[in-house]
This record gives structure tokens, sequence and C-alpha cells, in this order.
């Protein structure tokens, strides 16, 4: 491909760069804000009295 051509490339490239750029202040922002701080306990916040943490309450049908 000769050089002439890379310019064509330029938009994909800026577009990437930008969303590299905002994925990076947003991974700072939430490290920044606590989000990663206890992640242990962030991970028990989907269980409830209706589904306990540690017990099965969702099954595949068995194949026959």
């Amino acid at each position: 491909m000769p050089v002439e051509n890379y310019l064509e490339l330029l938009p994909i490239i800026v577009l990437g760069v930008f969303f590299f750029a905002v994925t990076a202040y947003m991974l700072y922002w939430a490290a920044n804000r606590g989000h990663f701080s206890d992640m242990d306990a962030q991970s028990k916040v989907i269980f409830t009295e209706e589904e306990p943490e540690g017990e099965l309450s969702d099954t595949f049908p068995s194949k026959h």
C-alpha cells in the first residue's frame, strides 16, 4: 500500500485514539471514585434472601 493511501485510514486511527482515551479516562474516574476498592463486597450485591449466596437456584435441563 503506497504512503498516499494511508490518509484514508486517518479517520479510523483518530476514532481509535479517541475511544482509547475515553476508556482510559473512565477507568481513572472509576478508580478515583472507589469503585475498585472493595471488589469482594461489590460482588455479593446481587444476592438476596430469595437467592442467597451459595445455594444452587438455576439449572440447565438434563439431556435424555
